[in-house]
């Protein structure tokens, strides 16, 4: 799991890249698991929470699948520390086999 250390140390390097760390961003959260039907039921689950369905996709050479999902809003060190927390537990609980981090980006970059 990734620590509060490590999300610290993420927000001092975007504050310093010129980042405005008190907006709304795009995060971009990830699982991976060797069942796409698993992945599909947590994909239904988090989007009636509000997160919106990137992808599922499968990678190689290790045949595992990847769930990438996003949401929209504003994170402090705590908040994004908790949410990683959040879906660390929430793969366990669901069976997956991992949730494996996240991503950021300005909102609309990709649109």
């Amino acid at each position: 799991m990734i620590s509060k250390n490590e999300i610290e140390q993420l927000f001092l390097k975007m504050r310093n890249a010129g980042w405005n760390m008190e907006q709304e961003l795009a995060w971009g959260y990830f699982f991976k698991h060797d069942s796409k039907e698993l992945l599909k039921h947590l994909a239904d689950k988090l989007e009636r929470q509000g997160y919106e369905i990137i992808d599922i996709n499968q990678s190689y050479p290790d045949n595992m699948y990847w769930l990438q999902i996003e949401k929209i809003e504003q994170h402090s060190v705590e908040s994004l520390h908790k949410r990683n927390q959040m879906f660390s537990l929430l793969a366990q609980q669901t069976g997956i086999h991992a949730y494996d981090g996240m991503d950021v980006s300005p909102v609309g970059l990709f649109e």
